[in-house]
C-alpha cells in the first residue's frame, strides 16, 4: 500500500521482497510439511516478439512478495505458452506485458485467441505503450472475460486482490469501471494540405562528411560514456527514486548521500568485471527527399570537397536508390515529416547509428534475478540500458564534430552536451518514424550482426541494451508527435 500511495519508493519495495525471500528460504527446511495452501495464481509473460522483461519481472517480484503465486513464462511468449501454463497450473488469471506499440496489438490478438479457445479467465494487461483508452475501446469488446488495465505493479496487486475476493473465474469482476457496450470511436482524420502547400524547413548548408558508408568508432569510450548518462533520469525513472512526498532538502540529501555513491559503486563494478562491451557503428549516406519518402543511395554517389555535388534531377536518380524510408506526416501544423529536413533538388547527407552496451549485462542480470537479488538486478538493468543511450549520444557527438555542426559545445567527446544542439537523432518505433520494421534498413547498411547485435522477428534488437537511429543534421530538426 505504501508503494501504491507513493510513500515508498520502488527500490525499497524490492529490498523488502529480498528480505522476505531470504527469510522464507532460510526457514523452509525447518517448517513442518503440511498440505500446501492454495494460492491465487497468475501466469505472466512478455508477449510474442517483445524482449523487454524488467517490467514483467518487477510485477512478479511484488506480487510474489504479497502472497500470490506467479508463473513467469518469460519474454517473447506465444499465446500457446500462456494457455499451456494456465491449464497446467489451473491459474486464476493471465498477465500480459509489453513495451512496444506493436505489443499492444499482439495483446489484442491474444485475447481473440483466448476467446476462440473458450477461455474467459481474468486478464491483466500492462506496459509502457498501453493506455486505458486502447484497452476499453479495442480489447474489451473482443473478450468475454474480465480485463484489468494495470498502469503499474501496484495496479497488479489491486487487480489480483479483487480476483482473489471474487472466488471464481467466471465473474464480471472489474467490469463495473466501464460501460458494458463499448462503441469503437471513429478516429477523426485530419485533412493534410497538398504537399505543395506545406511550408518546408529553410534550406541550410549541407555539410561534407569525412567518409561515406559504414565506420566503427574505434575510440575507447567506456569511461566517457558514463559522463553522457542523464543521471537525473537514471535516478528517478530507471531506478525509481522519485522523491515523491519528500522535501527539496530531503531529495537532495538522497541524491548526495545515497544515489551518487550507489552509482559510483556500480560504475566501478561494471568496469572491473568488464561488463560494458560497447558496439559503436555509424555511417554517412547520400540521400534525397521525395515527398514523404527519403531515398538513400550507394556510398559511391557521395561527394567530397574536390568533386561536384550530384545535382541530377530527382526523376533521374529516383531509381538508383538502394533503400527507401517512408515517414508519416503530422496531421496538424506545421504538417512535418522527417523527409522534409533533406533536400530534394540535390543529394543531401543522412547518418545512421547503432550502439549497444554488449550482451554481458543480460547474463548477469539473470543471475541476480534468479538469486533473489532483486534490488541489484533492478539497478544494473537500469544503468545498462542508460549506457546504451549514452553510447548513442557519444556517437551523435562524433557525427556533429565530423560534420562541423558542434558549435558552442566543445571539440572533444568528453565535452558533454545533453541540452539543445544542432540536428536530432530519431529511433524507429517512436513518434516521427513509428515503423519498427525500418530497423532492418539500418541493419542492412551497418551490419551490426558482425558485432553480436541481431534483429528479432518483430524487428527488436538483441541484446536489449541496444539502440539505433537516423541522424538529421538540419538546424531546424525537432522532435514532434504526429
Amino acid at each position: 500500500m505504501l508503494f501504491g500511495s507513493g510513500k515508498m519508493q520502488l527500490p525499497f519495495v524490492l529490498q523488502s521482497a529480498e528480505t522476505m525471500k531470504s527469510g522464507v528460504d532460510f526457514l523452509n527446511p525447518y517448517l513442518p510439511k503440511k498440505e500446501k495452501k492454495l494460492q491465487t495464481t497468475l501466469v505472466i509473460g512478455t508477449v510474442k516478439g517483445d524482449v523487454h522483461d524488467v517490467g514483467k519481472n518487477l510485477v512478479d517480484i511484488i506480487l510474489s512478495n504479497n502472497g500470490f503465486k506467479v508463473v513467469n513464462v518469460g519474454i517473447k511468449a506465444d499465446i500457446a505458452d500462456f494457455i499451456k501454463a494456465y491449464r497446467e497450473h489451473n491459474a486464476d488469471a493471465i498477465g500480459m506485458s509489453g513495451l512496444l506499440v506493436k505489443s499492444t496489438a499482439v495483446m489484442m490478438e491474444n485475447l481473440q485467441e483466448l476467446q476462440k479457445e473458450g477461455i474467459d479467465v481474468p486478464v491483466l494487461l500492462g506496459g509502457a505503450a498501453l493506455t486505458k483508452k486502447f484497452v476499453d475501446e479495442f480489447c474489451r469488446p473482443k473478450y468475454d472475460g474480465s480485463i484489468f488495465y494495470c498502469k503499474d505493479a501496484f495496479d497488479g496487486i489491486v487487480s489480483m486482490g479483487r480476483i482473489e475476493e471474487g472466488g471464481m473465474l467466471n465473474t464480471n469482476l472489474g467490469k463495473e469501471d466501464f460501460t458494458e457496450d463499448v462503441v469503437l470511436k471513429e478516429e477523426k482524420k485530419s485533412i493534410i494540405p497538398d504537399f505543395s502547400d506545406i511550408k518546408m524547413p529553410s534550406q541550410c548548408t549541407i555539410p561534407n562528411p569525412p567518409f561515406w558508408g559504414r565506420k566503427v568508432l574505434s575510440a575507447d569510450v567506456r569511461e566517457i560514456s558514463f559522463d553522457w548518462i542523464n543521471h537525473k533520469l537514471l535516478f528517478s525513472q530507471r531506478w525509481g527514486y522519485t522523491g515523491k512526498n519528500m522535501s527539496k532538502e530531503q531529495k537532495q540529501k538522497q541524491i548526495d548521500d545515497k544515489l551518487w555513491p550507489l552509482y559510483e559503486e556500480w560504475k566501478r563494478e561494471i568496469l572491473k568485471k568488464e561488463l560494458f562491451d560497447p558496439v559503436q557503428l555509424y555511417g554517412y549516406y547520400p540521400c534525397r527527399s521525395d515527398g514523404d519518402t527519403l531515398l538513400i543511395f550507394d556510398p559511391s554517389e557521395g561527394w567530397n570537397k574536390e568533386s561536384e555535388i550530384n545535382c541530377e534531377p530527382l526523376e533521374i536518380v529516383r531509381d538508383r536508390a538502394i533503400k527507401k524510408v517512408q515517414f508519416p506526416r503530422q496531421g496538424r501544423k506545421p504538417y512535418r515529416c522527417l523527409s522534409d529536413y533533406f533536400r530534394s533538388d540535390r543529394h543531401d547527407v543522412v547518418a545512421f547509428t547503432m550502439a549497444s552496451a554488449g550482451d554481458k549485462f543480460t547474463s548477469l542480470e539473470k543471475e541476480l534475478y534468479d538469486a533473489g537479488k532483486f534490488t541489484d538486478y533492478h539497478h544494473l538493468h537500469g544503468l545498462s540500458v542508460d549506457l546504451a543511450e549514452a553510447l548513442a549520444e557519444v556517437i551523435h557527438k562524433q557525427i556533429r564534430l565530423e560534420l562541423g555542426i558542434a558549435e558552442n559545445e566543445g571539440h572533444t567527446l568528453r565535452d558533454v552536451k545533453l541540452t539543445r544542439y544542432q540536428g536530432a537523432r530519431y529511433s524507429f518505433g517512436y513518434a516521427a518514424c513509428p515503423e519498427l520494421s525500418d530497423n532492418k534498413i539500418i541493419f542492412d547498411l551497418l551490419n551490426p550482426e558482425e558485432f553480436g547485435v541481431t534483429l528479432g522477428e518483430t524487428y527488436q534488437m538483441h541484446p536489449e541494451q541496444s539502440t539505433s537511429a537516423l541522424v538529421v543534421h538540419h538546424k531546424e530538426a525537432l522532435y514532434y508527435s504526429l
